[in-house]
């Protein structure tokens, strides 16, 4: 009976493990969840998490009479008398169990960004009051800038007025 609230110990995984593709995607495979799953996903082309993650049953494929598949059932599949097969339990579980596990350390790292991207904004925030209050204090100097320029530009008015007029 599986819950979703499962808390898993992503520290069994590297550190960068949700970039792994091939070889190294499919050895985290197998490690995790064993030879046969891995081999499974590789037959399939599932070369990356992110590829895993959007697969909705990545045992759909044994349905299909193909003798590529063949291995794989044997592998991963209880064979009735009937010559049905059926996904062991075991992989089953072995295959939730590794995108709970990746999926939960997707979550950390997304949780890990965002305090980062938090703290940028702020930061960016922070610089641009700074910069707001910088500029207020300019407006007192445009003040006598403009005064001054105002003046220059009166008596410039008044030169104009007498040598024109």
């Amino acid at each position: 009976m599986p819950s979703s609230t499962l808390v898993f110990n992503t520290s069994i995984l590297p550190t960068d493990a949700l970039s792994f593709y091939d070889d190294n995607f499919y050895q985290l495979v197998e490690k995790i969840a064993g030879p046969g799953e891995a081999k499974l996903l590789e037959v399939q082309g599932i070369r990356s998490v992110y590829s895993f993650f959007n697969i909705e049953n990545v045992f759909n494929i044994l349905s299909f009479s193909c003798s590529a598949i063949q291995e794989m059932r044997k592998l991963i599949c209880l064979e009735d008398d009937d010559k049905n097969y059926m996904v062991k339990p075991g992989c089953r579980t072995n295959v939730r169990y590794l995108y709970q596990l990746l999926h939960q350390k997707h979550e950390e790292h997304l949780k890990g960004i965002t305090p980062k991207s938090k703290r940028n904004k702020q930061s960016q925030s922070h610089q641009s009051n700074s910069t707001v209050m910088n500029l207020s204090q300019d407006p007192s100097q445009d003040t006598s800038i403009s005064s001054d320029h105002q003046q220059s530009s009166t008596t410039l008015s008044k030169l104009f007025y007498k040598f024109f007029v």
